[in-house]
């Protein structure tokens, strides 16, 4: 009874994993198109007209930022982040899974942490303006709280994996 339940909870968040990994994905290609866009456009102004806009280097900023903190949950997802893993592959089954989820909850309360400073940052440059664009401030800050929850949840699911029984993970 409580491995079933258990069973569902861990298809219930691997299945929400997905969902926010393809959400996520598509996010990152839909931002990518405006900040070649503006890029390109930046490039032709400098050097072929020599006047450069002013918002250019801020908005493409920003949307680098919102890439880059969004697409780090889907290397997450798919364990591509740099790790130390030579004591990990040294090690026997059984303490490499010791290690594995010691590493998860590390990680885990890292980006909890993140994620309610993110809101604590975002809430404290709610009211400041950027400088050239002069949109709110807590719009490229919200990055990083999003990013914190993204993170959570598949480190999360990558927890719950390494908890799991062998047979449960293969169906």
């Amino acid at each position: 009874m409580a491995r079933e339940i258990v069973r569902k909870m861990y298809r219930g968040f691997e299945l929400f994993s997905e969902l926010l990994d393809r959400a996520v994905l598509f996010s990152v290609v839909v931002l990518s198109i405006p900040l070649v866009l503006i890029v390109l456009y930046a490039v032709f102004m400098r050097y072929v007209l020599n006047a450069a806009p002013i918002w250019s280097e801020e908005i493409a900023r920003y949307l680098m930022v919102w890439m880059s903190l969004l697409a780090t949950s889907a290397a997450m997802r798919r364990g591509q982040h740099i790790g130390l893993t030579f004591v990990v592959d040294k090690a026997g089954p059984r303490l490499r899974k010791v290690l594995n989820l010691t590493a998860y909850a590390l990680v885990l309360l890292f980006f909890s942490v993140l994620l309610v400073k993110g809101i604590d940052m975002t809430f404290f440059v709610a009211r400041q303006r950027s400088p050239s664009v002069n949109i709110p401030m807590w719009i490229p800050y919200l990055a990083v709280p999003v990013a914190g929850f993204l993170m959570v949840v598949q480190t999360l699911t990558l927890l719950f994996k390494q908890l799991m029984p062998r047979e449960d993970k293969l169906n």
